[in-house]
């Protein structure tokens, strides 16, 4: 079973994730984010993590982020995994942007099989932006409205969160009891 953590940054994803893989025996915890240090690669990996020396190698490195990305997928029909951010997250920032990038975000949602189960970590935009500040306050809101929209859209399990109104120890304590359930 895959579960991915969505929501913008400043909601909590990652410690969520860690700590729902270290409770929960059995559960792998993934991070599927932007930051190409964090991300561990089945294959290729320090060539993965080096700096793209042209054009042709950073798109290289896009087909092997999917096919390593649709080998955890694959994974997840054996075991538990816990992902921190999945191809719905990039397809989402790039649409937000207004980026040529998110239709081949599209295409890789098309040919990757969607999370068994999402946690969409939601809240009100202006404390979200106020934790970090790293993306505006509009981003926030309309990542959490295209969130909403694509989960319900392609009819995946998920749950909402609110990150502003309860404090880590609460937002555990929803996303445990709804996993156990899920997991059983």
């Amino acid at each position: 079973m895959l579960i991915a953590i969505l929501g913008p940054d400043g909601t909590g994803k990652t410690t969520l994730a860690k700590a729902l893989a270290e409770k929960i025996n059995g559960l792998d915890y993934v991070y599927f984010g932007y930051n190409k240090e964090s991300r561990d690669y089945k294959y290729f990996d320090l060539f993965m993590k080096s700096e793209p020396r042209n054009i042709f190698e950073r798109i290289f490195r896009k087909v092997l982020q999917v096919v390593n990305d649709l080998a955890v997928f694959k994974s997840a029909k054996r075991t538990h995994i816990i992902a921190d951010r999945c191809p719905i997250d990039r397809f989402i920032n790039t649409k937000i942007q207004a980026r040529v990038l998110r239709y081949y975000y599209y295409f890789i949602l098309k040919i990757s099989p969607h999370p068994n189960f999402v946690i969409l970590l939601d809240g009100d935009s202006k404390i979200i932006f106020d934790r970090k500040k790293e993306i505006s306050e509009s981003h926030i809101k309309y990542a959490l409205l295209y969130y909403k929209e694509y989960l319900i859209k392609n009819k995946i399990n998920h749950i909402l969160i609110d990150t502003t109104k309860h404090d880590i120890d609460q937002t555990y304590s929803i996303a445990i009891n709804t996993l156990e359930s899920q997991l059983l």
